[in-house]
C-alpha cells in the first residue's frame, strides 16, 4: 500500500490527540506513535477500510498511551514556548508532509541505545518487561531511556541545527604521505561530513548526528571503517577526526607570507640556471641538448625540495616525525584539503612527484615533477608514464631512439599524443631525458644552491607558515603540523616555476600538448638513496 495515503491523516490525527490531551508535547508524542504504528501495519495487514482502520488504531493507541502514562508516572513538562499551540486551520499538503517527515527525522538523531528501544516499544509494541529481557537491562533503565530519549527529541525539535541546508563537501582526498588510500575512507559525503563535524573537538554519535543532520544509524555504520583507517579515533565515548583538514580559509590565511620568498628564489634560480646552461651541453646524458628552458623543470623542484627539507629539518629542527603504522596495514598520514569546486582538484600551485617503475625491472624508474596548474592526468595514466615504464621503450633504447618493435603502433600514437615520445624522420625517440645514476649526479652538481641569505629567507618563511598552521589546526592534531607543513611548503615550487616562465627562463607550456618537461627516466637504485638523489 502507498505510504503517502497517510499524509491527509497527519493533521487530523494531531487534532485528535491534542483535543484529548490538551498538551502539545504529549499530543505530538501520541500522534508520532499512531503514525509509526499505521506505517508499520500498512503493508502487513489486509485493510478493507483504510479510514476506519486508521481511527481504530488512533483510539487504541490513545487508550494505551493513557494507561502507560498512569502506570509509569512519567510527567513531562510542556512549558517551553517552543511548543505553544500552532494554528492548523490552513494546512497544505507540503507542510503536512513536512511535519510527518519530522517525526522520523528526530528519531534518527538518537544513538542506537535509545533508538532501538524506541522502535521496539512504539512500533514493535514490546512491553517494558520484554524490552528489559531483550536488552538485558533493568526495567527502570528501559523506562529511563524512553523518558530521556523523548526529552532529547523534544529539545532538538527547537534547535536550528536540525534544519540544515546541506551543501556538498569538496575535498581533494587523492593524496597521502606514505602508503594509505585516503580516498578509500573519505570518498563519500557522509564520511566527510562526520569527519568535518568531529574536527574541531571530539563529539558523541548523537552530537555528530545533530551537527550533520545524518541519522545516527548511518553515523554508527561508518565509524568502525573510519576508525580502522585511522581517519577517526575514539576518545572515551566520543570521536575525533585524526587528520588535518586544510580549508580554503586556512589556505588564504597562509598564502600571504610567500610573496617575498618567491621573488628571491626566482632571482637565485635565474642566475644559476643561466650559469649552468653551457655546462649541461658537455654532459653525455640523453636530453643534454634539450636546453635549460626544459631541463629547468626538473632541476628547480629537485633543488628546492632538498633545500626546503634541509632548512626545515637541520636548521629549524622541525622533523616530520614517524610515518605511523596504520590499522589497515599502511603507514603515513592523510593529506586532505578543501577544493574550490566539485572537480576536487588540489590548488593550482600544489606540486609533487610521481614515481613509476616496472616491478620486473625496479632499477629503472620514470619520474614526473608536476604542478597542478599544468597537470594532465594522461601523463601518468592512460598511456602515460605508468604504461611507458612497462614497455621496452624505457628498458631498451639507443641514445633515446626506440625500436619500433618496442610497442604496437596504436600505443606509439598515444605516447606521441601525450608528448612522451616524438616521431622524427620516421623514427621514434624519447621526448624526456634519460639519466644513469652517475649522470644525474653530475647534472645536479652543476647547480650551487649554497646561499646563507636564501637559507635565512626560507627559515623565516617556514616558521611563518608553521605559525599560521598553529592558529587554525585543532590542538589534538598539533603533532601532525610539521608533516603537513612540509607538504604545503612544496607549493612554492609552483610559484617559483611560474615566475621563471614569466621571465622567459623556462619555456611556456604548450596549450595543445601535455607538459612533460618535468618527466625523466633514471636508471639506478635511486629508491635506496645515495649522495646525489634523496627525497624525491
Amino acid at each position: 500500500m502507498d505510504e503517502n495515503k497517510i499524509i491527509p491523516y497527519v493533521e487530523p490525527i494531531f487534532r485528535f490527540c491534542y483535543k484529548r490531551l490538551s498538551n502539545r508535547y504529549d499530543a505530538e508524542d501520541l500522534a508520532s506513535e499512531i503514525i509509526c504504528h499505521i506505517l508499520a501495519g500498512m503493508n502487513k495487514y489486509q485493510i478493507e477500510s483504510f479510514d476506519a482502520w486508521v481511527w481504530r488504531i488512533a483510539h487504541n493507541r490513545y487508550a494505551r498511551f493513557i494507561d502507560n502514562r498512569n502506570k509509569n508516572q512519567i510527567v513531562l513538562s510542556c512549558e517551553d514556548e517552543l511548543f505553544d499551540i500552532a494554528d492548523y486551520s490552513d494546512v497544505d499538503e507540503d507542510s503536512t508532509q513536512e511535519q510527518y517527515e519530522m517525526v522520523f527525522r528526530y528519531l534518527h538523531t538518537l544513538s542506537s541505545e535509545y533508538r532501538n528501544i524506541f522502535v521496539d516499544y512504539y512500533i514493535g509494541e514490546l512491553s517494558i518487561r520484554s524490552l528489559a529481557k531483550k536488552y538485558s537491562l533493568p526495567e527502570t533503565t528501559i523506562k529511563w531511556r524512553l523518558n530521556v530519549g523523548r526529552q532529547k527529541i523534544r529539545d532538538r525539535i527547537g534547535e536550528d541545527k536540525m534544519d540544515k541546508v546541506y551543501q556538498r563537501i569538496n575535498w581533494d582526498t587523492k593524496t597521502c604521505n606514505g602508503r594509505v588510500d585516503t580516498n578509500h575512507y573519505l570518498y563519500s559525503q557522509i564520511t566527510r561530513a562526520i569527519c568535518l563535524a568531529a574536527y574541531e573537538k571530539p563529539l558523541t554519535v548523537e552530537e555528530i548526528s545533530i551537527s550533520t543532520g545524518i541519522p545516527t544509524m548511518y553515523v554508527e555504520d561508518e565509524l568502525p571503517r573510519l576508525e580502522y583507517g585511522d581517519a577517526i579515533c575514539k576518545v572515551g565515548n566520543k570521536y575525533a577526526t585524526n587528520f588535518i583538514i586544510f580549508r580554503l580559509k586556512d589556505r588564504k590565511q597562509t598564502e600571504g607570507v610567500s610573496a617575498s620568498a618567491v621573488s628571491m628564489l626566482a632571482d637565485k634560480f635565474e642566475v644559476i640556471l643561466r650559469e649552468s646552461e653551457n655546462k649541461i651541453t658537455a654532459l653525455d646524458f640523453y636530453g643534454h641538448d634539450f636546453g635549460i628552458e626544459r631541463l629547468g623543470y626538473i632541476i628547480v623542484p629537485y633543488l628546492l625540495r632538498r633545500k626546503i627539507r634541509d632548512v626545515k629539518n637541520k636548521r629549524l629542527n622541525l622533523e616530520n616525525g614517524p610515518y605511523p603504522p596504520r590499522k589497515d596495514g599502511g603507514y603515513g598520514w592523510f593529506i586532505v584539503e578543501e577544493t574550490v569546486d566539485e572537480s576536487e582538484n588540489c590548488a593550482e600551485y600544489n606540486s609533487g612527484c610521481n614515481i613509476t617503475m616496472d616491478d620486473s625491472n625496479p632499477s629503472t624508474q620514470v619520474y614526473n615533477y608536476w604542478i597542478q596548474k599544468y597537470y594532465d592526468n594522461s601523463i601518468y595514466h592512460n598511456n602515460g608514464i605508468f604504461w611507458l615504464c612497462k614497455t621496452d621503450a624505457v628498458k631498451n633504447n639507443e641514445r633515446g631512439k626506440i625500436s619500433k618493435n618496442s610497442f604496437i603502433q596504436e600505443d606509439a600514437a598515444r605516447f606521441v599524443k601525450n608528448n612522451l615520445i616524438k616521431l622524427t624522420d620516421g623514427d621514434y625517440y624519447l621526448n624526456i631525458p634519460y639519466f644513469t645514476e652517475v649522470q644525474f649526479g653530475k647534472f645536479a652538481s652543476l647547480f650551487d644552491m649554497t646561499d646563507e641569505k636564501i637559507d635565512e629567507l626560507l627559515a623565516e618563511w617556514i616558521m611563518s607558515v608553521r605559525k599560521n598552521f598553529e592558529s587554525f589546526v585543532p590542538n589534538h592534531l598539533h603533532g601532525q603540523i610539521n608533516q603537513w607543513v612540509y607538504c604545503y611548503l612544496d607549493q612554492i615550487i609552483g610559484y617559483v616555476t611560474d615566475e621563471l616562465i614569466r621571465r622567459g627562463i623556462l619555456r611556456k607550456p604548450d596549450s595543445e600538448k601535455p607538459l612533460t618537461d618535468g618527466v625523466f627516466v633514471l636508471l639506478g637504485n635511486m629508491l635506496l638513496g645515495n649522495k646525489y638523489i634523496l627525497n624525491f
